[in-house]
């Protein structure tokens, strides 16, 4: 049996590409939203459910809606936004909005464990958090210092780690390079730190969404961070 499919973070680019991807290989999808939302589609086995994904109470009534027999992967395409793709573009996201997440994610699942199997959680991060940021080149290491991608870092940066301490729930953390707009495309792991990347390496998002959705059905990077490029 497929499991559950639970995404948040689902309206986002990559978010609708793991909708997209998971419904395709036949998996029950709810996509968690703030509000109510025509960008996804309309599929017999999509459902939509409103709810903050920073209040462990909202993610905690969405999990207890699936179906208690069918074991749960969370996904989360989530991301600190700015006005404009430009780094330097005013952040529009409150500082520690990931972490707040992940935070309530876990929180939920703790909440949950009586009556709902969670098997793993699969969350986008980016090349450049925790011990990758070495591997960066030197341009994008200013910007990821100087820029409001700052922000972004150090919330992913706060994500890391939290996830790492839960101790409860399988975890993997997936740190795309720079994403781009292209079609899927093989995958290259680079392992934790992005060693062998190279100097501007990038990905699809709907690389980066099949690639999420494969980490579903493998246990081969539980637990761990990997950077992948195409």
């Amino acid at each position: 049996m497929l499991p559950q499919i639970f995404v948040i973070g689902a309206t986002g680019r990559t978010g609708q590409l793991v909708v997209d991807e998971a419904l395709k290989r036949g998996h029950p999808v709810t996509a968690l939203v703030r509000k109510p939302t025509s960008t996804l589609p309309q599929h017999d086995n999509l459902t939509i459910t409103t709810g903050d994904p920073c209040r462990a109470l909202d993610v905690e009534t969405a999990l207890r809606s699936l179906k208690p027999s069918n074991p749960v992967v969370i996904i989360s395409t989530l991301g600190q936004t700015r006005t404009s793709g430009n780094p330097w573009a005013a952040a529009t996201s409150p500082p520690r909005f990931m972490d707040a997440s992940a935070r309530a994610v876990l929180a939920a699942c703790q909440a949950v464990r009586d009556s709902v199997t969670v098997q793993k959680i699969v969350l986008m991060s980016l090349f450049g958090a925790g011990d990758s940021f070495a591997q960066l080149n030197f341009l994008m290491r200013f910007i990821m210092r100087h820029s409001n991608m700052a922000q972004t870092l150090e919330d992913q940066n706060l994500v890391d780690q939290t996830i790492r301490k839960n101790g409860n729930v399988p975890f993997v953390l997936v740190r795309p390079a720079m994403l781009t707009n292209g079609e899927v495309a093989p995958v290259k792991v680079h392992g934790t730190q992005g060693k062998g990347a190279g100097f501007m390496p990038s990905v699809s998002a709907s690389s980066v969404a099949r690639f999420m959705l494969d980490a579903t059905a493998t246990k081969d990077f539980d637990n761990k961070a990997v950077v992948v490029s195409n």
